[in-house]
């Protein structure tokens, strides 16, 4: 690496960490009540403020934001444009935390909190790897924005925003999924289902589509029924253990009214015991991977019941295939789709200037020269721009610790990810 960018980066140690924990306690929690200027909520609002906060103090001239759902940071000069995409927003806490979610505390030589790794960790090493390259003082042949989404859990509207009103970039990659480099990202689908009728049962499970649930509890026929797994990232459900799931099995084998009991049987019999889908007749794959279905929510009262699954699935199949097997088998059980959502799977050659690119510095930085890239069921921004890619922050040696209790990263790891970003940035966009 260049002596000046290493030294700006070692010096600035302490900050990264500062600047990182004052970000951790924003509870930014995606799309929270809109007020007015405040198109996410308050809590995203403030950490957006932040961000730019932290880019001014670091010598940025060139800082602003798009509507409030964007931020950008500049630097450099020429006609072509590289980005690096993070965002501020997160999930909700959820349970079973050992160090407050929001307290950015150190132990053990890593900070827990709620975006650390997902995706504020990242943030910050984005806008200090920039500042390395800016203290440097090296000749700038392409212009560099840093682009901090507000919305990425919930949709990435901000991100979709931005691009509408300032457009493509010509490279860009997200620290937000992992190294070495995901250069393939499957279709994902978000949907909900419902069943219309006068339902006994009363439930309201999972925090978020994208988020497997780790507590879920029902009444019915006066009776509690509770069931605990372990929280995990939707696009992985089997290093999680879904409450959800086992919360319908249990139903399923209760003495409930009959139309009751008909449902939480039928719903047993076609998830239970599997997360690729086979009971709906959807266990789909192609080289891109396996389709992957976890439901992750469920709200069950007086009018029905409404459960929402997360799908991720593989790139050679369509949404409108997708959707006839679901439902088809869930009309079996007298389930209607109420909504969906479906976002298009991503692929970058590995032989482009940017995978190759950014290939050659993980090797370098990390000593894995033999590394690959990858394809994942997770979606990241990468698949909002026509030539982006996704790599960092999780490294192949650590748990993927997005969407879980007691997220936390390395304080060794954040001075990686700053020098993976700006050696990055260095070959793509310095002469």
């Amino acid at each position: 690496m260049n002596q000046a960018i290493e030294k700006f980066i070692d010096d600035t140690m302490d900050r990264q960490i500062a600047d990182l924990q004052s970000l951790i306690r924003i509870p930014s929690v995606s799309r929270g009540e809109p007020k007015p200027g405040m198109p996410y909520g308050e809590n995203v609002y403030n950490a957006l403020m932040r961000a730019e906060q932290i880019a001014r103090e670091l010598g940025f001239e060139k800082v602003f934001d798009v509507e409030k759902r964007c931020g950008v940071i500049e630097y450099g000069e020429g006609d072509e444009l590289v980005a690096v995409m993070a965002h501020l927003d997160v999930v909700p806490e959820g349970t079973g935390w050992r160090y407050p979610p929001y307290g950015a505390e150190i132990h053990d030589g890593a900070m827990y909190g709620r975006g650390t790794a997902d995706d504020k960790g990242a943030a910050v090493s984005a806008l200090y790897a920039l500042a390395a390259i800016k203290q440097s003082g090296l000749k700038m042949k392409r212009r560099v924005r840093i682009l901090l989404g507000c919305d990425e859990e919930r949709g990435s509207t901000g991100m979709m925003r931005y691009k509408e009103v300032e457009g493509e970039p010509d490279l860009a990659f997200t620290p937000d999924a992992s190294y070495p480099l995901v250069n393939s990202e499957m279709n994902i689908m978000h949907i909900t289902y419902k069943k219309q009728y006068p339902c006994a049962v009363s439930a309201r499970v999972g925090t978020a589509g994208n988020v497997i649930p780790a507590q879920a509890q029902a009444t019915a026929a006066g009776q509690v029924f509770e069931a605990i797994g372990k929280e995990g990232h939707a696009s992985q459900p089997e290093h999680a253990d879904n409450a959800l799931l086992k919360l319908i099995g249990l139903l399923s084998q209760a003495y409930l009214p009959a139309e009751d009991g008909k449902t939480f049987q039928g719903l047993a019999q076609k998830l239970c015991g599997t997360c690729h889908g086979e009971g709906l007749g959807v266990d789909l794959s192609d080289a891109s991977g396996r389709l992957t279905l976890a439901p992750t929510l469920l709200n069950a009262g007086k009018e029905g019941v409404d459960l929402t699954f997360d799908i991720r699935y593989p790139a050679s199949f369509s949404c409108e295939e997708l959707l006839l097997r679901l439902t088809a088998a869930m009309g079996e059980i007298g389930f209607a789709e109420k909504e969906h959502s479906d976002s298009r799977g991503h692929y970058i050659a590995p032989e482009t200037e940017l995978v190759s690119t950014l290939m050659s510095v993980y090797g370098a930085l990390s000593g894995d020269t033999a590394a690959a890239p990858i394809s994942i069921g997770g979606g990241t921004y990468a698949r909002e721009f026509a030539n982006a890619v996704a790599t960092g922050v999780t490294r192949p040696d650590r748990p993927d610790l997005c969407h879980v209790a007691n997220e936390n990263i390395l304080l060794s790891e954040i001075a990686f990810n700053t020098r993976f970003m700006a050696e990055s940035l260095r070959r793509l966009a310095a002469e």
